[in-house]
């Protein structure tokens, strides 16, 4: 009976076997109808003056499974690499017209970066770009946690533990193993039910792709049928590989964790092609019931599904008894990693969000679509990383409340405006309330970069009017408002006299910030916040000038980023395109950019913002290992409501903040907050080198300075500074607080100018 069912089906097959042909065209098994809404981040771009260590090259080149050769490569998903170059062989386009022809590209490295690129004639490139790597998927509403690999990618150990435990005679039977199918349908006619199952490899597959998980007579032999149909038309090899990328190993939260190179980052935090023998057997032995035998729940269950495995393993002469002994000894382990920080819940939200207008409601999840965002997989995990960690040691400084402290993360890449991470919250599954984009918060301090902006913008048209060295009052100020008289203090009620503009910004000051916004015109203010991309609505008061009004984190970041770029504006980007299964774009992103502030003034204002991180509210970086220059400014609202740090180099901007969403008082000011995960992130970016020296643009001139008084450094000064200026407003005068010999004066002058000339021209 038995040889006449499968002879019943193998004509079924056939059948199907030929439907595969007509609706695969290529795309993989399922086609177009079984394949799931996929997110890519974008595309790594290679250029001039990078660090590899930086970009973390070897590691997504490993995530996107390209093989290290030894020689130059000659084949497309391979590379090699040595300290004087690296040889890359690029794959094909991944969307019509999305990416560069694949060719084996020459990338020239010196003093550790990318010194040139050249294509495989020997032409110069300006960049190179590798393929987007995947970093989410909806299978209808429901989101996946899914990193594809192939077969060479997962570990020999996981390939037989797998087989040993799943379907021992995976290599000999044509999808349907008879002996396994007669003793399961003997077992479940007797019981009256299903209490034996016997579906090989193939049919789980085929289950898998194609079938409703509810058990039923009709859906055995529909799965047996897709089984043989699958046999026919894929080899062993493909089959095994589809299904270790496929099969459901876990929950991360909210989100399912599908495939064994997810699992094994998700478990063990390591590649599937890393597994040791234990660990390969301890992820097979999940298999079959992923939450009931979940590996850190029960460690005695696990360890015994695992020697299962392993004694399994050996009966087939998989493992040597040595490696059995050797395996069954060692403790039944899990190094767990973060939750898979390349599926980034709130983004895709926001990118869902964005595109709802276009697409309709429920495009997204319409079967094979494809997204392709600007989401940087590495700088989100670093992100999730930041946030994470950073909010363990913060929430100890905190004064507690009824509800958890919370924080959001955004970060841009200034060159070209995209959105390359984005935290809303400390976890997805407890709440989708997306702080980075929907919280409205006062930014406080934070605003003051754009005080400090107006007023150089301005001296653009008044020939120095305002300089970093210009002395303004930190004097208590009293101004007339609607509401009646408003007296701004400082932070802990501290008192200043007369200070330098410099020295306002890199220590806070707020009354002396509230001058100079009084001074430039609360109304120029006002007009600058705008140009730099704050839409949300401002009014020109003088509480204005500390950030009374209400921002969101990613608004304030994109105004940040108009500083990092050198005056261009961009509006807010984050994807590039939405394409349907056969490639055809249903939705294009284009960049928008408007050059807005003269980079002059963009200059000054973020060289005197590293002098934030150096000597003023932000100093604290130092102990928190950034030892690079970064320039930034941190906010804290009244009551410890709100804590923000924003900094940014020529290569990343990064907000973040911290605080309640009732807004109650987190007893954290900027710096104890939201900084601690700042530096975090900066520190992962540049994990091997800080960003290259920011040359000055034309027009900029410096002059060493006493900073106390903002006049030229004698040589009885105590302490001197290299201040940047706009050509031609340097100070003329020199220092009356520390005077010396008219002759020594001029003398020691021209020397300082030298040293400064000559320091230009280095930075240059």
């Amino acid at each position: 009976m038995i040889r006449r069912i499968i002879f019943a089906l193998a004509a079924a097959a056939l059948l199907i076997h030929f439907i595969f042909a007509l609706i695969e065209a290529g795309k993989g098994i399922g086609g177009a109808k079984a394949a799931p809404t996929i997110f890519y981040g974008q595309p790594l771009e290679i250029r001039k003056g990078d660090h590899p260590g930086n970009l973390r090259l070897t590691e997504r080149l490993n995530r996107l499974s390209y093989r290290q050769v030894r020689e130059k490569p000659a084949k497309s998903g391979t590379f090699s690499l040595t300290k004087e170059r690296l040889w890359l062989f690029l794959r094909g386009a991944h969307e019509k017209g999305f990416l560069q022809s694949s060719g084996p590209v020459e990338i020239a490295l010196a003093n550790g970066r990318v010194a040139s690129l050249a294509s495989p004639d020997g032409k110069p490139l300006d960049s190179v770009r590798l393929e987007p790597e995947e970093i989410g998927r909806l299978a209808g509403p429901k989101m996946e946690s899914r990193t594809t690999v192939s077969l060479s990618g997962v570990s020999p150990y996981l390939q037989n533990a797998v087989i040993a435990c799943e379907d021992k005679r995976f290599y000999h039977h044509i999808g349907i193993d008879p002996l396994a199918a007669g003793r399961a349908l003997s077992v479940n006619l007797r019981e009256k039910r299903f209490a034996q199952g016997a579906s090989t490899i193939t049919q789980q597959l085929a289950r898998n792709v194609f079938l409703s998980p509810k058990k039923t007579f009709a859906r055995k032999l529909r799965e047996m049928e897709l089984a043989l149909a699958l046999e026919l038309r894929y080899s062993k090899q493909q089959i095994l590989e589809m299904y270790l990328n496929r099969i459901y190993l876990g929950q991360a939260g909210d989100r399912g964790i599908y495939g064994v190179e997810e699992a094994s980052r998700f478990y063990f935090s390591r590649h599937a092609a890393d597994l040791s023998l234990e660990e390969a057997a301890l992820l097979a032995s999940i298999i079959h019931a992923p939450n009931r035998y979940s590996l850190a729940g029960n460690p005695r269950t696990a360890l015994e599904r695992r020697d299962r495995v392993l004694s399994s393993m050996r009966q087939l002469d998989m493992i040597t008894q040595p490696e059995f002994e050797r395996a069954s000894a060692a403790p039944a382990r899990i190094h767990a990693g973060a939750p898979p920080a390349h599926l980034p819940s709130y983004f895709i939200d926001y990118i869902l969000r964005i595109t709802k207008e276009d697409l309709g409601a429920e495009r997204p999840y319409h079967p094979g679509y494809r997204y392709y965002t600007t989401l940087d997989s590495f700088q989100q995990a670093a992100a999730e990383e930041a946030v994470a960690r950073g909010m363990e040691i913060i929430e100890k400084k905190a004064r507690g409340a009824a509800e958890p402290l919370q924080a959001a993360l955004v970060a841009i890449d200034p060159k070209t405006g995209r959105i390359t991470a984005m935290v809303g919250g400390r976890s997805y599954a407890q709440t989708r309330f997306n702080r980075a984009v929907d919280a409205l918060r006062q930014p406080g301090s934070a605003f003051k970069p754009f005080v400090l902006l107006a007023a150089l913008s301005r001296s653009l048209e008044k020939k120095g009017e305002w300089t970093l060295s210009t002395p303004v009052s930190g004097e208590p100020i009293s101004l007339s408002t609607p509401e009646g008289m408003w007296t701004p203090t400082n932070f802990e009620n501290k008192q200043y006299a007369r200070i330098t503009i410099r020295k306002a910004i890199e220590d806070s000051v707020n009354t002396a910030t509230v001058r100079l916004a009084a001074d430039v015109g609360f109304k120029e203010v006002l007009k600058t916040a705008r140009a730099a991309g704050i839409a949300s609505p401002l009014l020109p008061v003088p509480s204005m000038a500390l950030g009374s009004f209400e921002v969101s984190p990613l608004e304030l970041a994109y105004a940040y980023a108009t500083l990092a770029s050198g005056g261009t504006r961009f509006e807010r980007f984050a994807l590039f395109s939405v394409t349907t299964p056969d490639g055809d774009r249903l939705w294009s992103g284009e960049i928008k950019r408007q050059q807005v502030f003269d980079p002059r003034a963009t200059y000054l204002t973020s060289y005197a913002l590293e002098g934030v991180l150096e000597r003023g509210t932000a100093r604290e970086a130092r102990a928190l290992k950034i030892d690079f220059p970064v320039s930034g400014k941190t906010g804290t609202t009244n009551g410890n409501r709100d804590s923000w740090f924003v900094g940014y180099t020529p290569d990343v901007v990064c907000a973040v903040w911290v605080g309640y969403d009732s807004g109650a008082d987190t007893g954290l000011t900027g710096a104890t907050g939201a900084l601690r995960i700042h530096a975090r992130f900066m520190r992962s970016f540049y994990s091997q080198s800080g960003p290259p020296a920011v040359a000055a643009p034309d027009g900029i001139e410096w002059a060493v300075i006493d900073p106390d008084s903002g006049s030229l450094a004698t040589s009885f000064c105590p302490r001197t500074f290299q201040e940047a200026y706009l050509r031609g407003t340097a100070p003329g005068k020199t220092c009356s607080d520390h005077p010396v010999h008219p002759v020594m004066d001029a003398l020691r002058h021209k020397m300082l100018e030298a040293e400064a000339f000559l320091r230009g021209l280095l930075s240059k």
